[in-house]
């Protein structure tokens, strides 16, 4: 199960996330010797997947998922290296590196939390590697070689912002969330794959006016 986040740019590691974030070296730290900024961080993903705010795999494998019996069973050895980190400074590295926690999410939690992101993940450095593979594109390359050098999430935010514009233009009417639920941009435009907010800015500029009126109706919050 671990493979296929294990190089996914969408993952990072608890261990990985806190060393990025305030710009450490993870290779060179001791375990028995952490800082107190390096300290804080950890500390803060780990409170966030403990309340649930977003998710933690181990492995994996999804931990904390619910209330339920068997999950307090499965997740009791979870539970006690947290309390071991939290409760007492406990840091087991290769616990730490093999606990992950999903892009998305981190950015929704940190932007509700008025949070710096970590560097790996903020906007400037998303934007930077989207323009870096759209230099190496050439759209009259008539092989169509240009379409395996895109990226298979760029692939996804250009098919979900066409597919918006075009379903746009036959309904105006429809909010971003509506749009966002919109049975078609489910089957075909990846909208799941996107929270609320994030549906919202990758949207944005092919919107209908109506959708983008100060006070429009959406089902849901952000």
């Amino acid at each position: 199960m671990v493979m296929y986040i294990k190089n996914n740019p969408d993952f990072k590691t608890v261990w990985q996330l806190a060393h990025n974030w305030i710009s450490a070296d993870s290779d060179k730290t001791d375990p028995n010797e952490i800082s107190p900024d390096l300290r804080t961080a950890i500390h803060r993903l780990m409170l966030a997947m403990a309340g649930r705010e977003i998710s933690a795999r181990w492995k994996g494998l999804k931990i904390f998922r619910d209330d339920s019996f068997l999950s307090m069973i499965f997740d009791f050895y979870h539970d006690i290296k947290f309390l071991n980190c939290l409760g007492k400074n406990e840091f087991d590295k290769d616990y730490l590196d093999n606990l992950y926690v999903k892009r998305n999410e981190v950015m929704n939690w940190c932007s509700d939390s008025l949070l710096d992101p970590p560097p790996c993940w903020s906007h400037k450095k998303l934007i930077a590697t989207d323009q870096a593979e759209y230099e190496l594109v050439d759209p009259d390359d008539e092989n169509n070689s240009w379409y395996d050098k895109i990226s298979k999430r760029r692939r996804q935010r250009i098919v979900c912002i066409e597919l918006a514009k075009q379903l746009w233009k036959i309904n105006p009417n429809l909010s971003y969330e509506e749009m966002r639920s919109h049975p078609i941009m489910q089957q075909f435009g990846y909208s799941s794959t996107f929270s609320p907010k994030p549906f919202k800015n990758l949207v944005r500029i092919v919107a209908s006016e109506s959708a983008q009126l100060p006070g429009a109706p959406t089902k849901s919050k952000e």
